[in-house]
């Protein structure tokens, strides 16, 4: 028996629908803050703002996208973590907002890098609906190279959600020597050459940016 195509093409797009919304469619691994949401109403609903996470060095980078830090002049320190590799940044910073038309109790948010638990931000005093907390502010270590980051709002499942989706990432590449070996991620050629001497036997001040190695 032939289908219809317009009843075969709905069926097709139905499908399709369920896919993307069910874990591991598209977009399940970098969710995008503001989106159709569960059935449920009367509920708080805890997430990002659309302005994404932000390290100094460059604006707010959108929720399931990525970025780049190349400018050694927004480095602190180089050479930091367990094993002397990191580029350690002043600070990373996220915001949070209760769309839902409830009020939220208290709840937790955690941040990781690359799956290692790095920053927690409690939130005792919860939120009213449709209310939010300015840029929580934190120090952060990043490797040369890709990092994924990923801000679980309300980790602990504390609140009864609309959405209980609240995991959210980016992903920052560092492209600067952080440990200091002279090149990027096994990248050579970016160690800082000697200076030279003047015509006047001066020393030629180098117009590098320099970061200093952790003492």
């Amino acid at each position: 028996m032939r289908m219809n195509p317009r009843i075969a093409g709905a069926a097709v797009a139905v499908v399709t629908a369920l896919c993307l919304a069910l874990p591991g469619g598209a977009n399940a691994e970098f969710p995008q803050p503001g989106a159709p949401t569960g059935m449920a109403s009367g509920l708080p609903d805890i997430i990002p703002t659309t302005l994404g996470f932000w390290v100094n060095g460059g604006g707010p980078t959108g929720w399931g996208g990525s970025t780049t830090i190349d400018n050694p002049a927004v480095v602190d320190a180089v050479q930091m973590g367990p094993q002397n590799n990191m580029c350690r940044f002043s600070f990373a910073a996220y915001r949070t907002h209760n769309k839902g038309d409830a009020a939220a109790g208290a709840f937790v948010n955690k941040v990781y890098r690359d799956g290692v638990l790095i920053h927690v931000q409690n939130v005792p005093g919860g939120l009213p609906a449709k209310s939010g907390i300015d840029w929580n502010k934190f120090r952060i270590d990043l490797k040369e190279g890709m990092n994924t980051i990923k801000v679980d709002f309300d980790a602990n499942k504390q609140v009864a959600e609309s959405d209980e989706q609240n995991a959210y990432s980016i992903r920052v590449n560092v492209k600067i020597d952080c440990d200091g070996d002279g090149s990027i991620n096994g990248v050579g050629g970016f160690q800082a050459k000697p200076e030279r001497p003047g015509p006047g036997g001066d020393p030629v001040r180098s117009r590098k940016l320099r970061v200093m190695p952790r003492s």
